[in-house]
């Protein structure tokens, strides 16, 4: 498990782990991976004005009753063996194979529409919004039919442009994750809006400062926290946004504990909106490729942000969060019990733990001819013990595509 401490509270022994969260966002946060091996290094780290870390659990050597005593008495997969209820399993009115065309054509075009729209926010300081209330549409009635289509092609392209499919990526999971909030139809559009516009006001900012190859200095930090608020300036000017959809904007970057930015709010006051961005937005920052950076598979990635709740997250967001893309979300690559490989194919609310999975590699990752494995199905293995996901797996590790396997 992947717990975020105060630095204050580091010892020798804990194992750092590199998240890959923007230092444009997170300067504070030390993020050299590997284990603290004596005092001075604690001091380095201190001394050079890092706040926080994010520590591996396991692989620091703590058992399970010290891993719930720093991550607030909960290991992260104990949080998610209840039954959900049958509302959390709604959102799936078509099956993922009938889904898939339209999903992917959605995705397709969007990305097309993002490098012009990209290009237009930072050159030309302006936005079509006919174009963007036709995307923002085009993921709702997508993500209506089957949510976790869209969610799964967003994590199975690994396109270099960052970016370009960050905003569609947090649009796409945004509006998902409000669709299983039950949000309705006239609340997921202008959330979209909001998720699609987030970052916008990085047009304002001077490039050395965006494009600085090492850690912003304080001053240089200032000037990065503006970003929400010149999205205000740029986007309020066009007059086509409601107050709702500006102000999810300015907030996305505020927490739960009052240390975000701009405004340093919290709790209550940081709006329904801005959370479900925020989420959306760190999790793709997470799990996506960057030229500096591996993305973390999907799994991990959700164990770091349940370790980021009630200081980073309102309470129990992060949590339904986490039950909306699935303990192993679609698109994860995981290794089986029996040694077999595959993709998650549909994830299972009343047993989050047990998804479906498209078993498409031997124990070598040879190709196989594919077969569909429901983990919560019993006497799948009758011969043995029943078939698990014994861990989640880098595909890119061995080089697989996986986005073949989604056909």
């Amino acid at each position: 498990m992947i717990v975020k401490m105060d630095v204050n509270r580091l010892a020798v022994g804990m194992y750092v782990v590199d998240t890959g969260l923007s230092w444009l966002e997170y300067p504070y946060l030390f993020s050299s991976q590997g284990p603290i091996t004596s005092e001075k290094t604690i001091q380095a780290i201190t001394s050079e004005g890092y706040a926080e870390a994010f520590i591996d659990t396991q692989r620091s050597g703590f058992d399970d009753d010290a891993t719930r005593r720093l991550s607030g008495g909960t290991l992260f997969k104990e949080a998610f063996t209840g039954q959900s209820s049958p509302a959390s399993a709604s959102g799936i009115s078509v099956p993922m194979a009938q889904e898939l065309p339209a999903a992917r054509k959605v995705y397709e075009d969007a990305l097309a529409f993002a490098k012009d729209f990209i290009h237009k926010a930072y050159q030309e300081k302006s936005v079509d919004f006919e174009r963007s209330e036709a995307f923002v549409s085009d993921v709702i009635s997508s993500v209506s039919r089957n949510r976790e289509t869209l969610t799964g092609l967003c994590k199975l392209r690994f396109y270099d442009e960052y970016s370009y499919t960050h905003s569609i990526n947090v649009t796409v999971l945004a509006t998902a994750f409000g669709q299983y909030l039950g949000l309705p139809g006239d609340e997921l559009h202008p959330l979209g809006l909001g998720a699609l516009f987030h970052d916008i006001g990085k047009a304002n900012i001077p490039r050395e400062v965006l494009n600085k190859p090492g850690r912003l200095d304080a001053r240089e930090f200032q000037v990065i926290k503006r970003h929400p608020l010149e999205s205000y300036v740029i986007l309020k000017g066009m007059g086509a946004l409601t107050p709702k959809v500006l102000s999810a904007i300015v907030e996305h970057h505020e927490k739960y504990d009052g240390s975000g930015y701009p405004r340093g709010i919290g709790g209550e006051e940081v709006s329904m909106f801005a959370r479900i961005i925020s989420l959306a937005d760190v999790y793709d920052a997470l799990t996506s490729e960057r030229v500096y950076k591996k993305g973390m598979p999907p799994a991990q990635a959700l164990g770091v942000m349940y370790g980021m709740r009630e200081k980073d997250f309102h309470p129990t967001m992060v949590e339904r969060f986490i039950k909306c893309l699935g303990i192993y979300p679609v698109g994860s690559f995981v290794r089986l019990s029996d040694s077999r490989y595959g993709l998650v194919w549909a994830s299972n609310a009343l047993a989050p733990l047990f998804p479906t999975v498209k078993a498409a590699f031997d124990d070598a990752l040879r190709p196989i001819p594919a077969e569909f494995v429901d983990l919560a199905e019993p006497g799948l293995a009758s011969a043995g013990p029943p078939l698990t996901i014994a861990e989640a797996v880098d595909p890119r590790r061995f080089n697989i595509d996986i986005s073949a396997v989604m056909n």
